[in-house]
Formats: C-alpha cells, sequence, structure tokens
C-alpha cells in the first residue's frame, strides 16, 4: 500500500511538472512580435479550446451545405459579412485565427485565414499564401474535386470561368481576362499586376488550418520527426514553374 501510495504520489508530482513547464506563444501588435510565457497546460488548454470552437462556428457556417462549391460560398459570405477590415486607429493584433473570430476585424489576410479555417473544419481542404509585389495579395485555394479553385476574399472575388465553373489557377494563369472579375486597383496598383508572376503554387501537404487540429497537427509532427512530415504551409510557396 505504502508503494502504491508513493507511487502515485511521484507520477503526480511528474504530472504536475511537466503541465507546468514553460512555454512561449507569439503575438504581434502593429507588426511588432513578441513572446510571451505560459505553462504548457494551458497552451495546450487553449489549442484544444479553439479547436472546439473552430468545430462549432464551422457547422454553424457550413453544416446546412451540401456540396463543397455551397461549403465555398457559404463560408465567404460569413468572413465577408463577419471579419469587418481594421478599424482606423485600432492595434493590428496578430495572435491567434480564432482571436480575429472574436475581435470581428483584421487584415486581409486574416481574412483569408478565417476563411481557410472555417473550409477547412467543414472538410473542404483550403489554404492562402501571398502573391505579387508589395501590396502583396493574400489570394486563397480551394480544393473541390481533384483541383484547387481560386478565391479573393478581401476583395469579393471568387473567380470562374466563363461558362460559370470554378476557376483554377492553371485557368487563370492562361486567362489574364479572368482578372477582370476583381477591382481596378488594390493598394494602389493595378490589380492584374499583382499577377504578373502568377504561377499555379505546389500545395503544401499539411495546410495552416490543419496544423490548428489537434489530430492533423499531431500526425504532422510525428511524421516529421523521421524525416516524412511532407511540405508544411509557406506564406510564398514555390510554384510549379519555379520547381521545373
Amino acid at each position: 500500500m505504502r508503494r502504491r501510495i508513493l507511487f502515485a504520489l511521484v507520477t503526480a508530482a511528474i504530472v504536475v511538472a511537466i503541465a507546468n513547464v514553460p512555454t512561449t506563444t507569439l503575438r504581434g501588435v502593429n507588426y511588432v512580435v513578441t513572446p510571451q510565457s505560459l505553462p504548457l497546460y494551458a497552451k495546450a488548454l487553449d489549442f484544444l479550446d479553439r479547436d472546439v470552437n473552430f468545430r462549432r462556428l464551422s457547422a454553424q457556417v457550413a453544416g446546412g451545405a451540401t456540396t463543397d462549391d455551397a461549403r465555398l460560398r457559404a463560408a465567404f459570405d460569413w468572413t465577408r459579412a463577419n471579419i469587418r477590415d481594421t478599424p482606423a486607429g485600432y492595434p493590428v493584433v496578430d495572435d491567434h485565427i480564432w482571436h480575429i473570430v472574436v475581435r470581428g476585424y483584421g487584415q486581409d489576410d486574416q481574412k483569408s485565414d478565417v476563411f481557410t479555417t472555417i473550409l477547412t473544419y467543414a472538410g473542404v481542404p483550403a489554404y492562402w499564401i501571398f502573391i505579387g509585389p508589395r501590396p502583396e495579395l493574400p489570394l486563397s485555394f480551394v480544393q473541390i474535386g481533384a483541383a484547387w479553385r481560386l478565391v479573393d476574399v478581401a476583395n469579393g472575388v471568387i473567380f470562374r470561368v466563363p461558362s460559370g465553373g470554378l476557376a483554377t489557377p492553371e485557368e487563370l494563369a492562361r486567362d489574364r481576362s479572368l482578372l477582370q472579375q476583381g477591382p481596378p486597383t488594390y493598394g494602389g496598383l493595378p490589380y492584374a499586376r499583382l499577377f504578373d508572376r502568377f504561377s499555379p503554387p505546389i500545395p503544401p501537404d499539411v495546410t495552416r488550418a490543419q496544423m490548428q487540429m489537434p489530430g492533423p497537427r499531431l500526425w504532422f509532427q510525428m511524421k516529421s520527426l523521421v524525416g516524412r512530415g511532407g511540405r508544411a504551409w509557406a506564406i510564398r510557396p514555390p510554384s510549379r514553374q519555379t520547381v521545373s
């Protein structure tokens, strides 16, 4: 009995010690990033809490849609309606995707973050990247069927071909007339100029949104330990043209 009690006390002490291991998280305010310290258990609980909240939000936003195309539209409309531009004089805060939803405002890339995360939680793989010269444009890619489709959340554009179907990166790269669906300018530059060097990017094996999910994140990190993690999401990934 004494050995069991001693074993239980030692185990509890080890668990408490591990749970309180100091970790850091990054928070940016007006593009100045500072580390913040918090115990491991708090970081883990925050991670799980955000996962639950995004699952609930995704079900609320896209749960009634019966096709991936409809889920895309639902996530697009919700993001456009609920994530406003950062009000003048407000700080630009960069901490976690869920906090953008809570605040209800964000930068153009943060809107893309929310959009692609809602879709990914709805079972539709999606990610975003920056393209073009400064000011760079956040462009979202959504996998519907076997092809990726293009969405510009910030400017309210779901790119379509003349027949009405959703445009692929390859179609947009071949037919620049599709860019007429966008605004005349963005950030002081002609909109089409942001696509001057556009080439279909190589999709990541694990997206930024999937890294918000406990299962995919753990699986990716386990595979990474043996060098089989694959391509992680990058804000400016190589294009197929660059690799070839």
